[in-house]
């Protein structure tokens, strides 16, 4: 499927194309921190420090209404849930320290043989689903479950 414009970008610039797709990606990533309510999440929660020093790496997460597959490390400390993303989403994604004063509402789901622990938290009630064995090792700060 060829387009006269990106024939035409081609040939007028051999790097146009790979300029084009650069930007067409980072929109797409900013579009998803303002969809996902990541971008609300920043302005309250963004993270100041360094992160806790056990984290899972390369776990999956939904927030709002997109799922970061694989993409996502998860911690905990006394000062709330760590939450950031991996390298190449990180400018519209900075790392988020969310006190645990500030996550209501949690819940623990299941399908099939997974449990997810789901929860809310800042000022619009952002959604925030993790896997429950991710959650796990945070339980004692977390809010009991509904």
């Amino acid at each position: 499927m060829h387009s006269p414009f990106l024939d035409l970008l081609v040939k007028t610039h051999p790097w146009g194309a790979t300029l084009l797709l650069v930007v067409a990606g980072a929109s797409a990533m900013r579009v998803a921190s303002w969809v996902s309510g990541w971008h609300g999440l920043a302005r309250q929660f963004r993270a100041d420090g360094p992160a806790p020093s056990s984290m899972r790496n390369f776990t999956s997460g939904k927030i709002g209404w997109v799922d970061y597959k694989n993409c996502l490390a998860v911690g905990g400390d006394e000062q709330g849930l760590y939450l950031v993303p991996n390298l190449i989403f990180r400018p519209f994604h900075p790392p988020l320290r969310i006190p645990w004063s500030e996550i209501h509402d949690r819940e623990i789901t299941s399908f099939f043989f997974m449990k997810s622990d789901s929860f809310r938290a800042g000022e619009h009630s952002t959604r925030i689903q993790l896997r429950a064995s991710v959650t796990e090792p945070l339980d004692s700060y977390l809010p009991p479950v509904n």
